[in-house]
């Protein structure tokens, strides 16, 4: 059994299946078990481990076809998908519709989603999306952070304060190096667009004398062929901990804000 080793392979991995094979069910598994975890389920649905050519002719007589996808390792846990074209009967799992407009399937910071003409793809969560604005808003229109002060009465308390346009320039261009590190997947580029048109808005309306700053093109992911291991290897390693260098945001982390803190302000201004 095998996974995959980059959250790019993983995120097309499941974009090919999904289309034919809609019905998911998502696990969640200590690393050090994945290699049991797996093998129960291809004891329990042996279509897993068969050929493409006896996948095609059991949907041919409308019988349940699972396959399994086994993406890359977060620190000590594992995600497996398994898909299937149909819910089988006697399942003892939960089947969730991952084309749910209401309920998408969610992995990480990426969402599942049906462009116009049917294409599907992946874009950054609802929350993800939302931080970035904010740290956007926070960069441009002068609530970069905040120092503490000390009032006429002693008291110390936070006090906003505005980043000088040069610094809040180098920020913006910082966060869309950031964004670029992200895969260029369809969905993931309207997101990372749309952040964009928001900075330039922004800047425009804060700075109107100062040039925006221009964000990089994100070029388009094609499909790439699968880069995957042996799960087995995985394990014996020991070696998962980490952030796979094709997914930058962290949970918690909030990077530009981090260094804008560093920077200092220009009191109000």
């Amino acid at each position: 059994m095998r996974y995959h080793v980059t959250v790019t392979s993983g995120l097309q991995a499941v974009v090919r299946l999904v289309r034919k094979s809609p019905f998911v069910v998502q696990l969640e598994v200590p690393v050090q078990k994945v290699v049991g975890v797996a093998a129960r389920q291809v004891a329990r649905y042996p279509s897993i481990t068969q050929t493409h050519v006896t996948r095609t002719a059991l949907r041919k007589v409308d019988l349940p076809v699972i396959q399994l996808v086994v993406m890359p390792p977060s620190g000590e846990h594992i995600t497996l998908f398994l898909l299937s074209n149909q819910v089988p009967v006697g399942t003892r799992e939960t089947w969730v519709h991952a084309l749910d407009p209401a309920a998408p399937l969610t992995w990480r910071h990426y969402e599942l989603v049906e462009l116009e003409g049917g294409r599907l793809s992946w874009r950054l969560t609802r929350q993800v999306r939302e931080r970035y604005a904010v740290q956007l808003r926070r960069l441009i229109t002068g609530r970069g952070g905040s120092n503490a002060v000390l009032t006429p009465g002693g008291l110390r308390r936070q006090a906003r304060y505005q980043l000088r346009p040069e610094v809040a320039h180098q920020q913006v261009l910082k966060l869309a190096a950031h964004l670029g590190r992200y895969p260029g997947l369809a969905g993931v580029r309207r997101d990372v667009f749309a952040l964009a048109q928001q900075s330039t808005r922004l800047w425009q309306s804060t700075h109107p004398q100062r040039p925006h700053p221009v964000w990089p093109y994100q070029p388009y992911l094609p499909y790439l062929a699968p880069r995957t291991a042996l799960l087995s290897e995985l394990v014996e390693r020991g070696q998962w901990g980490g952030v796979d260098t094709d997914h930058p945001y962290v949970s918690g982390g909030d990077v530009t804000a981090l260094e804008v803190t560093e920077q200092g302000g220009n009191g109000g201004s």
